[in-house]
C-alpha cells in the first residue's frame, strides 16, 4: 500500500477492552500501533483495573495521538465493555483485540486488502498462532471450522458455525462497522458473556453478511491460566451450554430453518463432539450435570426429528449445487462449464475446488458461470476425496451433484433429476450415461469424439453392481444434502475410487431412483490422458481391494468380486498399449465398470 496515502484509506479502529492485564496490555497496544496499514486508531477501554494497567497505559501511550484511552466509572462486565469500546470507535472498520493477544505487523493490511478488492464484503478474518503466556508461539491455530486455504464468500458461515468448532477467532476478525449496527455483546441471551463474540458472528451470518478468510496467521493468541475462554470455560462444559443456548435461540428462525435444512444431523453431531471433548478433558466423564445433559439430549432429539422430515415436492423450489474438484487442463474445465450454463433447470450454483497446475480463477471470472460460483484454490494437488469434502462444505444448495472436467451434462440433465425426485419421492437419483471416447489434438486443447457406448449404465442393475465394480459415475447422481450426514462423505485419503466408495454407501443407505434419461456424457480419453485412473494405475488394485474389504458380501458375490479383480489385473498388465486404441480403451472402461463390451465403439 506504499502508493496510497493515509487520506485515501478507510480508518480502522483497533478496539482493546482491558481488565487487569497489566502484564500483557502494553504489548497488545504496541502491536496495534505497529501495523503496516497506515490509517489506524487504537481505542482502549479499561474496565476499572486494579493491577496498575490504567496507570501503565497512560504513562506509555498517553501522548500517542493514535491512541485514545478511556476508563469506565465502574466495572461494566466483559460484554458491556466490548460494547463501550465500540461506541468510542471512529473507524469505518473495527476489530477487537484482546488485551492479552498480539497483532503481527501486516495483520490489518492483509485483511483490508481483501476489503478494498471486494467492496461488498462485511467481514474479513484471518488465522492465528497459539502462544504461551510469555508470548512464545508454539503452533498455528487449527480448528475444525477453519478452511485450509483463503477464500472470499465461498461458504455459508451460518452452517459452519453450527456444524464445526470455532471457525472464527475474534481477534482475527475485521468488520465493516455498518454491519454491526444494532448488535451488542451485552444483549446475548441465554449464554455466557464469554460466548458473546460467537453470537455476534452467528448473527452476522444469519443476516447474510459476506465473509472472506485469509489463511495465513497474523495474530498471536495467548493461552494462559487467567484466560477467560481457556480451561475454566471448556472444562465445566460452559462452551456446550453456550452452543445449546444458540441452538435454542435460532433454530426456529426462518433463515436457520431454510439454510440448515438437511444439516440438522450435523448440528446434533457437533453436540456429540463437544460432549466427547469435555469427557476427554475430565478423565472420561463429562462435567455437565444430569439436567444439563438432558437439555442437550432434548435439543439433539429435536434436531434429529427435523432431519427425518423430507418433502420431495420442495425440490422445485431448491438450488442444486454442482461440485467440481479439478486438477484437469483448462480446456476440459471450460467444456464442462459450457454444458452447465446450458441447463434448462435455472436454480443451480457451482462450487470449484481448484488444485491443478494452472490456476482457474481468471478462466472462471471470464465465463458466464462466475456469478454463481464459489471458488477456492490450492497450490498443490489434493486427494479427490478431500477436495470433494471441502466442496460439500461450500455447498449452499439443498441438493448436490458433481461434474468431472471433460464430462458433459445434456441441457435437461438437472431438470430430469428434479422431476424424478418429485415423482419418485426419493432423496437421490441416477441419470443414464453415455461413454464417449476421445482423443486430443497435438496441443491437448481440442478433443475429438471417436465413438460412443450408449447407454452406459443408469438402471437398477448398475446400482446393484456397485457391490462388485465401479459401475456408476459419480456425476450421474443428484443427492439431497442431508444424506451426506447419514451415509458419510468421501474418503479424504483414498488415491482412487473415493467416488465408488461413496456411491456404494449411498445405495446401501437409501433408495436411488433412475431417471431413465441419458443426460450425462462421460469422457474416456485415449491413453487415459488427464484421467486419475491412468495417473494412479499403480494404486488401482489395492484401492479395489480396500473397498471390497470394507463392504462384506455373501459367498456368491465374493466370487464375482474375485473374477472381476482377475479381469482387471490382466488388463493392467498391458494397459498402456491397450488404451492407445479405441477398442482397447472401451474394453478397459467396460471391464472397470463390471460389464461386457456390449456395443462396439467407433
Amino acid at each position: 500500500m506504499a502508493d496510497i496515502t493515509v487520506v485515501d484509506l478507510p480508518l480502522v479502529s483497533i478496539l482493546i477492552p482491558n481488565y487487569n492485564y497489566a502484564q500483557y496490555v502494553e504489548q497488545a497496544v504496541a502491536s496495534a500501533l505497529g501495523q503496516t496499514y497506515p490509517n489506524v486508531e487504537v481505542v482502549v477501554s479499561d474496565n476499572c483495573s486494579t493491577d496498575g494497567a490504567w496507570e501503565l497505559l497512560n504513562e506509555r501511550f498517553g501522548q500517542e495521538p493514535r491512541v485514545r484511552l478511556s476508563r469506565n466509572e465502574r466495572n461494566l462486565g466483559i460484554g458491556p465493555n466490548f460494547d463501550r469500546v465500540l461506541e468510542l470507535a471512529r473507524g469505518e472498520f473495527v476489530m477487537w483485540l484482546s488485551s492479552d493477544d498480539v497483532l503481527y505487523p501486516t495483520h490489518v493490511e492483509r485483511l483490508m486488502t481483501r476489503f478494498l478488492a471486494n467492496p461488498t464484503l462485511d467481514v474479513v478474518y484471518g488465522n492465528a498462532y497459539f502462544a504461551r503466556a510469555d508470548g512464545l508461539v508454539f503452533r498455528v491455530r487449527n480448528m475444525a471450522g477453519q478452511f485450509p486455504v483463503s477464500y472470499t464468500d465461498a461458504r455459508d458461515e451460518l452452517v459452519e458455525n453450527f456444524t464445526t468448532t470455532c471457525p472464527v477467532c475474534m481477534p482475527c476478525m475485521l468488520v465493516r462497522r455498518e454491519a454491526l449496527r444494532g448488535y451488542a455483546f451485552a444483549s446475548t441471551s441465554g449464554s455466557t458473556v464469554i460466548a458473546s463474540d460467537w453470537d455476534i458472528v452467528i448473527r452476522l451470518a444469519l443476516a447474510g453478511r459476506r465473509f472472506a478468510y485469509v489463511a495465513e496467521p497474523s495474530v498471536a493468541v495467548r493461552l494462559h491460566d487467567d484466560q477467560h475462554s481457556g480451561a475454566a470455560y471448556h472444562g465445566p462444559g460452559t462452551n456446550i451450554l453456550d452452543f445449546a443456548a444458540f441452538v435454542e435461540r435460532y433454530m426456529d428462525h426462518p433463515e436457520f430453518v431454510r439454510r440448515m435444512r438437511g444439516r440438522e444431523i450435523g448440528v446434533a453431531q457437533l453436540f456429540a463432539t463437544l460432549l466427547r471433548d469435555n469427557a476427554d478433558r475430565n478423565g472420561g466423564t463429562t462435567r455437565l450435570d444430569e439436567e444439563q445433559q438432558a437439555r442437550v439430549r432434548d435439543l439433539q432429539e429435536r434436531l434429529l426429528s427435523r432431519a427425518v422430515v423430507y418433502e420431495p415436492a420442495r425440490v422445485h423450489e431448491s438450488t442444486i449445487t454442482v461440485v467440481m474438484e479439478t486438477s484437469a487442463p483448462p480446456a476440459l474445465v471450460t467444456r464442462s462449464l459450457d454444458t452447465l450454463v446450458a441447463q434448462t433447470w435455472p436454480a443451480w450454483e457451482l462450487v470449484v475446488v481448484d488444485h491443478g497446475f494452472v490456476p482457474l480463477e481468471g478462466l472462471l471470472r471470464a465465463h458466464p458461470v462466475w456469478e454463481r460460483t464459489s471458488h477456492i484454490r490450492f497450490e498443490s494437488t489434493q486427494p479427490a476425496g478431500a477436495a470433494r469434502n471441502l466442496g460439500l462444505r461450500m455447498a449452499r444448495g439443498e441438493y448436490v451433484t458433481f461434474l468431472e472436467p471433460g464430462n458433459r451434462f445434456a441441457p435437461e440433465h438437472l431438470a430430469s433429476a428434479v422431476e424424478t425426485i418429485a415423482r419418485e419421492r426419493t432423496q437421490a437419483v441416477l441419470a443414464t450415461s453415455r461413454l464417449v471416447f476421445e482423443q486430443a489434438d497435438g496441443d491437448g486443447i481440442v478433443w475429438h469424439d471417436l465413438g460412443v457406448i450408449a447407454p452406459f449404465g443408469g438402471g437398477e442393475e448398475d446400482l446393484a453392481a456397485l457391490e462388485i465394480a465401479h459401475s456408476v459415475p459419480l456425476d450421474a447422481l443428484v443427492v439431497y444434502r442431508g444424506l451426506f450426514d447419514r451415509v458419510g462423505r468421501f474418503n479424504p485419503g483414498a488415491p482412487l475410487f473415493d467416488d465408488w466408495d461413496f456411491a456404494l454407501r449411498l445405495t446401501r443407505g437409501t433408495r436411488v431412483a433412475p431417471t431413465r434419461a441419458a443426460t450425462l456424457s462421460v469422457s474416456a480419453r485415449i491413453g487415459l490422458v488427464a484421467q486419475r485412473v491412468g495417473d494412479r494405475r499403480a494404486a488401482l488394485l489395492a484401492s479395489m481391494d480396500a473397498i471390497h474389504a470394507a463392504y462384506p458380501v455373501d459367498a456368491a458375490r465374493e466370487e464375482e468380486r474375485r473374477r472381476h479383480r482377475t479381469a482387471i489385473a490382466q488388463l493392467l498388465g498391458e494397459l498402456t498399449e491397450r488404451t492407445a486404441t479405441t477398442r482397447g480403451l472401451a474394453e478397459f472402461a467396460c471391464a472397470l465398470a463390471g460389464r461386457g463390451l456390449a456395443v462396439a465403439a467407433g
